[in-house]
């Protein structure tokens, strides 16, 4: 009978580190690897291990992978023990003194800095290393199973502390929809090519600096993911924490470890996008976002998802220039005043709005028809009246044909650019149907709002229009 032996996915070599590597060979460690994001330890909390390391207390171990960036080049990946090591190099660069405390175990310790420590206690220091574990043979950064492994290590060795679905969903590292809402939802970035993390992220999306949202736990990328959902279920799916990494996990991809593009290529990243630029337009002025805060009323998550799909809504179905904006700003206003000061048990619909505050796919209808009735009250109030787009965009054949006849098959802006009628002629397979008025900004599908246009001038018209759109966007 064979023995039970299970096939070993890696190697571990245990080895002592000298503190001094982390901040002397500080390129040689990649302290937050792309499936962790950067944690800060309060002051209390390092002086509390700079305390443990004088005292010679147990320190648990720091766990490393070795990662092959090239057959000549190696580089450390600190798995667990990122605060460790960050605590031991804002010591030795002496940002963060010694704790008050240690004077009992010495006088000449209590408060000092590295560089103010005699000689004989730097030289003490020096001498100090952590207890390690190497792993190895799962050395590529590309391979995504090797990826995986380390992460699995990472999360088993933090079975002590509180992963949030969020955090476990950051760490798919092959989701291109991960990448996505990495790319513009969180503030520090993974450079893949270098295999270095950074900490800022210059592709944030200016939204986010116009909500009033911590991002501590990655609530930026949750509320990006959530808006995926609902433009990519068509608002007919739940926003659950389970929803948010199922959604994360289906855009799982072979090639998808470094892949920042993939995901933009998909209409319901473009969609997502340009609402979120229309949102950012609408209150980019507020004094509040100014002065580097978030608006108070865009603070709720469930608020804010609501009021997401209204302006997708109104944007997708009105045509929405800068009075409707300027409409829509105002009732953001006194929706949130009334949701927030208002007796609920005099006013029924905010009742019922508020009653209805969780994520699930009915509780959203039920919100999203609650504030789109009164969204068109409160334009009626107004006087204000919203133009609808025409929701067909594409000429039928016969209208084709009827533009096609009336103006003689002849490009119209070639003309306008005093070319021969001759040369101004479009062949009907090369022919375009074009809107005069742009359907984006309300212009009919109708044969008196279309013209003839040669592929050239239908291709640069429809440039001018999607800049412009972006502009006021």
């Amino acid at each position: 009978m064979s023995a039970f032996n299970p096939k070993v996915e890696y190697r571990i070599v245990s080895r002592d580190v000298s503190i001094r590597d982390f901040y002397d060979y500080a390129e040689e460690w990649v302290v937050r690897p792309p499936y962790q994001r950067k944690a800060v330890w309060s002051r209390k909390k390092q002086q509390s291990l700079l305390d443990s390391l004088f005292r010679r207390y147990y320190i648990p171990r720091i766990v490393v992978r070795e990662v092959r960036l090239s057959s000549d080049r190696v580089i450390n990946e600190v798995i667990d023990g990122q605060q460790r090591i960050t605590t031991v190099q804002n010591f030795l660069s002496n940002e963060l003194p010694l704790p008050k405390g240690l004077s009992e175990v010495d006088s000449r310790l209590g408060g000092a800095t590295y560089e103010e420590l005699p000689s004989d206690i730097r030289r003490f220091v020096d001498r100090l290393t952590f207890s390690s574990d190497l792993v190895s043979d799962i050395n590529d950064p590309g391979d995504p199973n090797h990826q995986n492994i380390a992460t699995e290590i990472f999360w088993r060795l933090q079975q002590g502390e509180s992963l949030n679905y969020m955090e476990v969903a950051h760490s798919r590292l092959s989701s291109i929809a991960r990448n996505f809402v990495v790319k513009y939802a969180d503030d520090q970035r993974f450079d893949f090519e270098q295999y270095r993390p950074l900490d800022e992220n210059p592709d944030k999306h200016p939204f986010f600096r116009i909500i009033d949202r911590s991002n501590e736990r990655m609530q930026h990328l949750s509320l990006l993911t959530r808006f995926l959902i609902l433009v990519d279920g068509d608002g007919d799916k739940d926003l659950k924490h389970s929803d948010v990494l199922e959604y994360i996990e289906s855009y799982n991809r072979e090639n998808g470890i470094g892949d920042w593009e993939s995901m933009e290529k998909e209409k319901v990243a473009g969609d997502v996008l340009k609402t979120l630029r229309t949102f950012y337009d609408i209150f980019k002025d507020d004094p509040m976002v100014a002065d580097g805060d978030g608006l108070k009323e865009l603070k709720t998550e469930y608020l804010i998802v609501s009021f997401f799909l209204l302006l997708r809504h109104l944007t997708a179905y009105y045509v929405f220039n800068q009075a409707e904006k300027e409409t829509f700003r105002d009732f953001v206003f006194e929706f949130h005043d009334r949701w927030k000061n208002s007796r609920r048990e005099q006013d029924t619909d905010i009742l019922v709005f508020s009653e209805h505050r969780q994520q699930s796919i009915s509780e959203i209808k039920v919100r999203d028809r609650v504030m789109r009735q009164l969204f068109f009250e409160f334009v009626a109030s107004r006087g204000h009246e919203l133009k609808t787009k025409d929701e067909r965009r594409i000429f039928n054949e016969a209208e084709r044909i009827q533009i096609y006849r009336r103006q003689n098959g002849q490009c119209q802006q070639c003309l306008n650019e005093g070319k021969p009628s001759r040369e101004a002629e479009v062949s009907w397979s090369e022919y375009e149907a074009d809107h005069i008025i742009p359907h984006s900004k309300g212009g009919q599908t109708a044969t008196w709002n279309g013209q003839v246009l040669c592929r050239v001038h239908n291709r640069r018209k429809s440039n001018r229009v999607a800049t412009t759109e972006a502009g006021e966007a």
